[in-house]
């Protein structure tokens, strides 16, 4: 008989991942959990055999309801939909974490429940001793501690990811993705962070969370209480433009700004993402802080399981 995975945010990045993987995963049927069941990315999952059920991340009984019978849960939040909307970056996060906290207390009522996999990311202000806030990762890392605390039996059958970060970024994040100087035939990308600097890159995101969550499903109780960060590799983000440049058959250079010129032109959103990345100078090892964090060699995932930046910029390439 097969088991039921629930997928939050099943029409977006990681969620579509995931339940473009469990989907073909034996044993595994997808439930796909989203506001608007009509739409079309929803009516496409449907067609590839997941079931669709509508239920709001801020109604909790909407979510008990969903999530009756299943045996899985994939959980993610957005903190940019809150951000985009009209909202300060604090608001944001606050948003986010009572969301997030909505979704985990309607788990703690699945009688069915066997594993609770969570989205996060690593708590900036806690790594830093408080020198450098990122409200989307900070407000995520308080629900892990609020999971810890207030929910002990969720958190004992849990297993926490962190995703890095999307080479899909450099083709529809405006702020992120390199841009055309006219005139010269090049094409520049500006970040308020050293073309050194390193990130995690989590690779194609059609493939690469599903295939964590599938192995963590596989590996069951070896993962509760561990975190797992999502990636193919990690690269310097000059590393990222010089796959862009090869992919794109376009002249690439980079330009490094600072956080507050970066914020001037990108506004709430670029203050926001440029807080990550001086995080990122600052903590290069996301493990850091979070002993016992699981390998994807330990969860059995190869170099073919996962493929990397250019592969994912390659399928990419007509929107590049």
């Amino acid at each position: 008989m097969s088991k039921i995975i629930a997928v939050t945010g099943g029409t977006g990045a990681q969620g579509g991942g995931v339940a473009n993987i469990m989907l073909k995963t034996p044993g595994w049927k997808v439930r796909v959990i989203t506001r608007n069941a009509d739409g079309e990315k929803a009516k496409a999952l449907v067609a590839q055999g997941a079931e669709v059920v509508q239920a709001d991340f801020n109604d909790e009984d909407s979510l008990v309801k969903a999530f009756e019978g299943v045996h899985a849960i994939f959980a993610v939040t957005n903190f940019w939909e809150a951000l985009f909307t009209g909202n300060t970056q604090q608001q944001a996060g606050e948003i986010e974490e009572e969301q997030s906290m909505k979704l985990a207390r309607a788990a703690t009522k699945t009688s069915t429940l066997e594993h609770y996999i969570w989205s996060t990311l690593p708590g900036a202000k806690n790594m830093t001793d408080g020198k450098i806030e990122v409200p989307h990762l900070d407000y995520k890392a308080n629900v892990d501690a609020r999971i810890k605390s207030e929910l002990p039996q969720l958190a004992n059958k849990t297993t926490y990811l962190f995703f890095g970060y999307y080479p899909s970024n450099m083709a529809f994040f405006p702020f992120l993705k390199p841009i055309e100087v006219p005139g010269t035939g090049k094409w520049i990308q500006i970040l308020p962070t050293p073309s050194t600097a390193t990130i995690p890159i989590t690779g194609d995101m059609t493939i690469t969370p599903g295939t964590w969550v599938r192995q963590i499903l596989a590996n069951g109780s070896k993962t509760f209480g561990k975190y797992a960060i999502v990636a193919s590799e990690i690269l310097t983000f000059g590393e990222l433009l010089e796959i862009w440049s090869q992919v794109s058959g376009r002249e690439g250079a980079y330009l490094e700004t600072t956080l507050d010129d970066f914020a001037k032109v990108w506004g709430v959103a670029g203050a926001e993402m440029g807080a990550q990345l001086k995080f990122g100078e600052v903590i290069t090892d996301w493990g850091t802080n979070y002993p016992g964090l699981i390998s994807k060699e330990d969860l059995g995932i190869t170099e073919d399981d996962a493929p990397g930046a250019k592969k994912a910029l390659e399928a990419l390439k007509s929107f590049l």
